[in-house]
């Protein structure tokens, strides 16, 4: 069994290593070859590894072809879709998950036929009233997904794959008859939250009664979030497998007693395990059988099996088995945080299981964890906490970007009254959602319980802790060393120990100023967001846009900064006021602290932004060759444009422009007739109101760089802008294609790296691009 569970599941994990999908002939070599072994070897797990490789990208091809029959340019049509997920009617929502349920009519024949297998992103602004199970024909705009690709930040396209989202539709205003709602039913998951809804509506900690009773977290707000993340306790305030145990855990005691009043026959031993599973699976459903509800409740069933039938498996065999089950019935899980998380956390109470009872036994048998008091399983409950804080801090590194230094303190708290008090009142008060007075008691008694849950993680804020890229051997160095003191005794191997404080007092020593420097222009839509990086410390030339409910600071910019270990920007320029290029300043003044700000606007507490100005940096050079003087509002054509070059004038030299149009590139060359670079900013995004002919030949760039999305309403960049680099045989890249585009320079010359081109590309990554 152990050899079928770790080939399914290292099978199924092979997909996510995969930088393209190979031809079936590899996997039905593979799956021959270890058939002949295991006839001669017995050797199972090479066959199911095959095989479920072979299942893994199977699925990953059903998906791209799904992908492909999204038109590739955004298409006007009118389509039947599904709500496919509750909505909180109290909450506006633009973002929604729909399952297509026809064509209705499409204007050309070319557009291949979607149906119930395709799930959509519905963007609909302004929307109406929507319940889930409802059928509404819709004009929309559909568009294949393209996210944003950096090398941080949310990356839509792995979130849509974790999904199994296959493109994007955004509904259009313009048809009298439509939206039309048709004949539907409302789901019935849907009622009972419209029901919930309703007796928790004036509940102060109504948000978190929701995502605790449904899963849902629409009502949680930024700063929700925010107090979530700094404590640590986020995976509490929602359906997770812990909840899905304790549901088990009530059903399996509900059928123990129902038990006693019926017949001694064989059949009822299991009743127990069946009321259990029926109470999990009814609370999973509730949450849309989410990847850790899966989880649990698949462990809970082999769990019951086991129980009832007295026979016997150690924990990490459950857990694999879990594992391989998990993926199969679905293999995309592991592009999503929650599955690592869930599997992560399961497997390290595992090991720390397994490291108790080895203390135990090395004592002659004498587990002083047996002891029942408070004391005691409250000093349990806080080791537990240490192990998940400090054996998990890969996960949250890799998936979060750092850790909550307070999460064992606050999780030692929450967790038993969340476990013990909050879940079984909301159990209860779902059972009886129709029993008004009693279900209403149930609701307000569990917003009592958690009070001092949300009152205390409040006073947390501030307690999360980046954890940048430079400390990743000091992380997985943490591990190593928190697990030897466990296995090898501090007294016992001291030597040991004082040779790692002296390597690792080595290794943090000062490393020497780097020659070189890098310029990362990031993918941030349409916009615009450079970095230039040295000496880990930063610069930062424009913001990009901000919405109503996000702004790329906070989605790409401050990621990036935080994996770079960086907590503080020198400088901020902003070129002009346009909202794709200064959306986020607030943020990344509130958050950073540049110790200066320039800005071609007059505007407090900016220096000015204007020709002849001059700073050094870090042996950089910064010198503005336009505008000429400050403005009240900056426009495109008061663009603050910089050149950048080593202070000794060797290496290759960038020229950061804006959104300059024509008159004021003719202007700026007028006053600097020589000014020249080798890498180029395009400026105002390749549109035709820039980028002339005597600009380019007298800048003569080797390389251009043009910041946009691929899909924009301006369709820039300009084909014939494009065609104008090319045609002088320069280097083209645009971060709509090619993503985050990041060059290092020194002093000979540069070298540059695009996120889309990396080896590490994922296989559902468009090739088209």
């Amino acid at each position: 069994m152990l050899q079928i569970a770790l080939g399914i599941a290292i099978g199924f994990h092979s997909l996510y290593w995969l930088s393209f999908l190979p031809p079936y002939w590899w996997y039905m070599t593979a799956i021959i070859v270890s058939l002949v072994i295991f006839y001669y070897c017995k050797n199972h797990f090479l066959f199911w590894f095959s095989i479920s490789a072979f299942l893994a990208v199977l699925c990953a091809e059903q998906y791209l072809k799904k992908v492909e029959d999204i038109p590739l340019n955004r298409t006007n049509l009118i389509i039947n879709v599904r709500i496919s997920a509750v909505i909180n009617e109290n909450i506006p929502i633009s973002n929604i998950e729909v399952e297509v349920v026809d064509n209705y009519f499409h204007s050309s024949p070319d557009i291949p036929v979607l149906n119930s297998s395709h799930k959509l992103l519905l963007i609909w602004p302004d929307a109406p009233t929507l319940k889930q199970g409802q059928i509404w024909r819709l004009p929309v705009k559909l568009s294949r997904i393209v996210g944003r690709v950096n090398q941080a930040g949310f990356d839509a396209e792995q979130y849509a794959v974790s999904r199994n989202i296959h493109g994007k539709a955004v509904v259009r205003h313009r048809l009298s008859s439509l939206p039309l709602l048709l004949p539907s039913r409302i789901t019935w998951r849907q009622l009972f939250y419209d029901k919930a809804l309703s007796y928790v509506e004036n509940m102060p900690n109504k948000a978190y009664l929701l995502a605790l009773a449904f899963g849902d977290r629409s009502g949680l707000t930024k700063v929700d979030w925010l107090h979530l993340r700094d404590s640590g306790t986020a995976h509490l305030l929602a359906i997770s497998g812990l909840h899905i145990a304790l549901a088990m855990l009530l059903g399996w005691q509900i059928g123990r007693k129902c038990k006693l009043f019926l017949p001694q026959k064989s059949y009822f031993i299991w009743l127990p395990m069946l009321t259990g599973l029926c109470i999990a699976f009814s609370y999973a459903w509730l949450s849309s059988f989410t990847t850790p509800t899966i989880r649990a409740l698949i462990m809970c069933l082999f769990l019951g099996i086991l129980k009832t039938t007295g026979v016997y498996w150690r924990h990490w065999q459950l857990l694999l088995a879990a594992l391989a089950l998990s993926l199969f019935i679905e293999p995309f899980t592991i592009y999503s945080a929650s599955f690592w998380l869930s599997f992560y956390a399961v497997g390290v109470l595992i090991l720390f299981t397994l490291g108790q009872r080895y203390f135990a036994g090395a004592k002659g048998g004498d587990n002083r964890f047996s002891n029942k008091s408070i004391k005691t399983s409250l000093l349990q409950l806080l080791k537990i906490q240490i192990w998940l804080l400090v054996l998990m801090l890969p996960i949250q590194w890799l998936w979060f970007g750092g850790v909550s230094l307070v999460a064992p303190i606050a999780n030692a708290v929450a967790v038993p009254i969340v476990s013990i008090v909050t879940v079984p009142l909301v159990l209860l008060a779902l059972i009886t959602l129709w029993f008004p007075p009693v279900s209403s008691l149930l609701w307000q008694c569990a917003d009592w319980s958690l009070i001092p849950i949300i009152e205390g993680i409040q006073w947390l804020e501030g307690a999360w802790y980046p954890l940048s890229v430079n400390l990743t051997p000091l992380l997985w160095g943490a591990i190593v060393i928190f697990v030897a003191l466990i296995l090898l005794p501090l007294s016992s191997f001291k030597w040991l120990y004082s040779s790692v404080v002296v390597i690792t007092l080595c290794w943090l020593i000062k490393e020497p100023e780097k020659p070189h420097w890098k310029m990362l222009v990031l993918d941030v839509g349409h916009g615009l967001a450079v970095l230039i990086i040295k000496n880990d410390k930063a610069v930062l030339y424009d913001t990009g846009n901000r919405w109503e409910d996000r702004a790329v600071a906070e989605t790409t910019i401050l990621p990036i900064l935080a994996q770079l270990g960086i907590k503080k920007l020198d400088y901020l320029i902003i070129s002009h006021d346009d909202s794709d290029h200064a959306g986020g300043k607030t943020i990344i003044i509130e958050k950073l602290s540049p110790q200066y700000k320039y800005s071609s606007n007059f505007e407090k507490g900016y220096l000015p932004c204007q020709k002849d100005q001059k700073w050094y940096w870090q042996g950089l050079t910064f010198t503005v060759q336009w505008p000429l003087q400050r403005v009240y509002h900056a426009r495109n054509p008061h663009s603050c444009v910089i050149h950048v070059q080593a202070s000794n004038l060797q290496g290759p030299s960038v020229l950061l422009t804006g959104d300059i149009d024509a008159i004021a590139e003719l202007m700026m060359l007028k006053n600097v007739p020589t000014l020249d670079a080798d890498i180029l900013l395009v400026p105002h995004h390749g549109s035709k109101t820039s980028s002339t002919h005597t600009f380019i030949d007298t800048i003569n760039p080797s390389l251009a760089i043009v910041s946009t999305s691929f899909y924009n309403t301006w369709n820039l960049p300009a084909k014939s802008i494009k065609a104008r680099y090319q045609k002088r045989g320069i280097e083209w890249l645009s971060t709509g294609k090619s993503g985050q585009v990041s060059v290092t320079i020194n002093d000979q010359n540069y070298q540059v790296i695009t996120e889309r081109k990396r080896p590490a590309t994922q296989w559902y990554r468009p090739n088209w691009l």
